[in-house]
């Protein structure tokens, strides 16, 4: 009786001295876990107040992508050490990796440690990005002006700024941010990118210049070089085409609109097998691509297997009922 009574007097002891109860225990010799997880663990269990100790421990699950795991321990440090905004910030960060992020989270984290920090300039722009993100646009415009005289943040600040206004069908605004931004830094690589897509959404002669630039800025840029591709393609010039989308999917295997429009290219040169090949791939990639299958039906029709497309047409119209080349070719082999 004595033992169980002392046993319980510890117990409520240890719970008075850490905050929000006993802290979440991991022992260093459970292998479960990672080496570096087991080693600061044993510092935590020598010291369980140490909110920097759960902090390290945090940011060493968030790289092992154990997201939930880095939640619990910034939230625990958060309980020891309230007024750190890094935690703050690093907890918000957490919450917005993880596949189903809570918004109001991530929003009371990042307003946290603004509240704590008014200066913190990497909040402010992982703020403005959560406002973007959910369309609350007078709120990311505030944030991201903000933003615009400070040098490290004031590249990413302009595009950003841009898209919120072109996302409100502003497209002079945000075109003259974008000038803005170039003239700052005309090396500004997503400015360039962003001015392509503006020259190219109203067919402008500047759009090919513009396009090639960025490819000679990031070689590596899947989304430049398909940019340039899709450009090409629109002239007509389909080798060029052809050979842009390939160096696409050298960088970027799984670019599923790199992989289509080869497969379109194919189909009008009447490269049916080709096309249907191309297809494939598309389709292997996203099986929902409706476009892939209405097209690797019509190649089917071309080549004379009804029977092939009409099930290839149906399966584009089963995804997507308005399919207009699905449509037309399931009348055609009905």
């Amino acid at each position: 009786m004595k033992k169980i009574v002392l046993s319980i007097v510890l117990t409520i002891a240890f719970s008075c001295n850490t905050p929000g109860g006993a802290s979440r225990f991991i022992s260093e010799t459970d292998t479960t876990y990672s080496e570096d997880i087991r080693a600061v663990s044993a510092k935590i269990n020598a010291n369980p107040n140490d909110a920097e100790l759960y902090y390290k421990r945090a940011n060493t699950f968030y790289y092992e992508k154990r997201y939930k795991d880095a939640i619990a321990d910034f939230e625990y440090a958060l309980e020891i050490n309230p007024k750190q905004p890094l935690y703050h910030f690093r907890c918000a960060e957490t919450w917005i990796a993880m596949d189903s992020t809570d918004a109001e989270k991530t929003k009371y984290h990042l307003t946290q440690a603004l509240l704590l920090k008014p200066d913190y300039f990497e909040a402010t722009s992982l703020l403005a990005k959560y406002h973007l993100a959910r369309q609350q646009y007078p709120e990311a415009i505030k944030l991201y002006t903000s933003l615009l005289e400070q040098p490290e943040f004031a590249d990413p600040a302009f595009v950003l700024l841009s898209i919120a206004y072109k996302e409100q069908k502003d497209t002079t605004k945000a075109e003259a941010l974008i000038d803005r931004a170039l003239t700052v830094n005309p090396e500004n690589f997503d400015a360039v990118m962003q001015k392509v897509l503006i020259l190219h959404h109203r067919n402008d002669p500047q759009t090919m210049a513009w396009a090639t630039k960025a490819v000679r800025m990031n070689e590596f840029s899947d989304e430049a070089l398909y940019t340039l591709g899709l450009i090409l393609q629109n002239q007509l010039k389909y080798a060029d085409a052809i050979s842009y989308y390939e160096r696409v999917i050298k960088v970027n295997p799984n670019h599923v609109f790199a992989h289509y429009n080869l497969a379109v290219i194919q189909s009008l040169f009447d490269n049916h097998a080709e096309c249907i090949d191309w297809c494939d791939k598309v389709l292997d990639l996203n099986g929902s691509f409706d476009k892939a299958h209405a097209l690797k039906g019509y190649s089917y029709e071309k080549m004379g297997n009804k029977k092939a497309a009409l099930q290839e047409y149906k399966a584009a119209l089963s995804i997507n009922p308005n399919d207009a080349l699905a449509k037309e070719g399931l009348n055609n082999v009905q």
